[in-house]
């Protein structure tokens, strides 16, 4: 002990730098050496009166000591210190902006505005550099909740225009009963009825050509069983 002691004398009385100071301090605090340490930081602080980490330092030596004013005092001149040097996140950010790293550019301004929240300026460029949020697209229902629908109000309206009104109409009576608030297939329902019981029907010719309209009404027949099937079947 006695050796390091007259080696931290040696180099205190030849001008060490800042950070050999701060050494050498921090050594004699970690010794249990902390007035001592107190004291070679107020000596150092002659020398080096804007070193903030020897004034922290001494902060805290002062603290473990019980001098709180002290310390108090010392802790103060370091913050006041450290918030004076806040304008350097400012400079980053424009640093960071013209290299296109608007993501770090950000997060250095956040760090300026928590020390200098009233910079309006710097508020508003914040914003400028956060990523603008796109809106969710907009909800539309599921195919299955409006392909019903449709592929039952079509299938009835190819059914009236081919004269077959039976198939018709009983496909307007499942429309209605899936939804007793579809006027529309009411309207039509009643129509087709009224027309059925003072008209026949008339048959399709047998042996008729398909052509592209009966098609059509096979494919809607077929993808509504499906549709009917699928829905029937439970969890």
């Amino acid at each position: 002990m006695e050796k390091a002691t007259d080696l931290y004398r040696e180099i205190l009385a030849n001008g060490p730098s800042p950070s050999t100071l701060l050494i050498i301090c921090r050594n004699m605090k970690e010794e249990g050496r902390v007035n001592e340490a107190a004291q070679t930081c107020l000596k150092g602080l002659d020398l080096y009166p804007g070193d903030i980490h020897i004034r922290w330092l001494l902060a805290e030596c002062y603290l473990e000591l019980g001098f709180f004013s002290l310390a108090e005092k010392e802790i103060t001149t370091v913050a006041d210190q450290v918030e004076s040097l806040a304008p350097v996140f400012r400079t980053q950010a424009d640093l960071l902006e013209r290299q296109g790293r608007r993501e770090e550019a950000s997060a250095a301004l956040e760090r300026y505005l928590v020390h200098v929240p009233g910079d309006t300026e710097a508020a508003a460029r914040l914003g400028s550099l956060k990523p603008v949020e796109e809106s969710p697209p907009a909800q539309t229902p599921p195919p299955e909740e409006i392909v019903p629908e449709i592929a039952t109000h079509t299938l009835a309206e190819i059914y009236e225009n081919q004269g077959q009104l039976t198939a018709a109409v009983e496909t307007y009576r499942k429309l209605v009963e899936q939804d007793p608030g579809d006027l529309r297939a009411k309207e039509r329902l009643e129509k087709l009825e009224a027309e059925l019981r003072g008209e026949d029907i008339i048959p399709v010719p047998p042996g008729r050509t398909e052509d592209g309209t009966e098609r059509l009404i096979g494919i809607l027949e077929g993808w509504l069983t499906r549709i009917q099937e699928a829905g029937s079947v439970g969890p």
